[in-house]
């Protein structure tokens, strides 16, 4: 059995048999971020807590990548997705590239970003096309 590691620490938890998506809510002015750090972004406030973030969102905006960049290979799709409860962060998109549009709705998966050679599985997450009308978090 291979190792595992999360690409980046507190990024994803695992929940029910299954990695979610962590961010932060801030318990003094309400809002939602990602990644979670130990400030609130917005007001500085220290009261925030680990929650999950809403697994669908829409594609704000997206930029493509022709050139291979570390261990992935071209076309790379990177887009800002919105999240329901208002937090706006950065993923690959996983797609067909002329499926791809602003306003599409994403879902986020999680799974294999990379093996490391000596056999580390780099777990991460990433976003595919949806039809799913919903958010919210789990």
């Amino acid at each position: 059995m291979s190792q595992q590691n999360i690409f980046y620490p507190g990024a994803l938890e695992e929940k029910g048999g299954r990695l979610v998506q962590m961010g932060n809510k801030c318990r003094d002015c309400g809002k939602t971020f990602y990644p979670a750090v130990e400030l609130c972004p917005f007001c500085s406030s220290e009261q925030v807590e680990k929650v999950p973030l809403s697994p669908v969102g829409t594609l704000f905006s997206f930029s493509v990548t022709r050139v291979p960049v570390g261990r992935f290979k071209p076309p790379i799709i990177g887009g800002y997705i919105d999240l329901p409860e208002g937090t706006r962060l950065f993923g690959q998109i996983r797609a067909d590239l002329k499926d791809v549009r602003i306003g599409m709705r994403v879902k986020v998966e999680t799974g294999v970003l990379w093996t490391e050679k000596d056999g580390m599985e780099v777990l991460g997450y990433y976003y595919v096309p949806c039809e799913a009308e919903g958010g919210g978090a789990e």
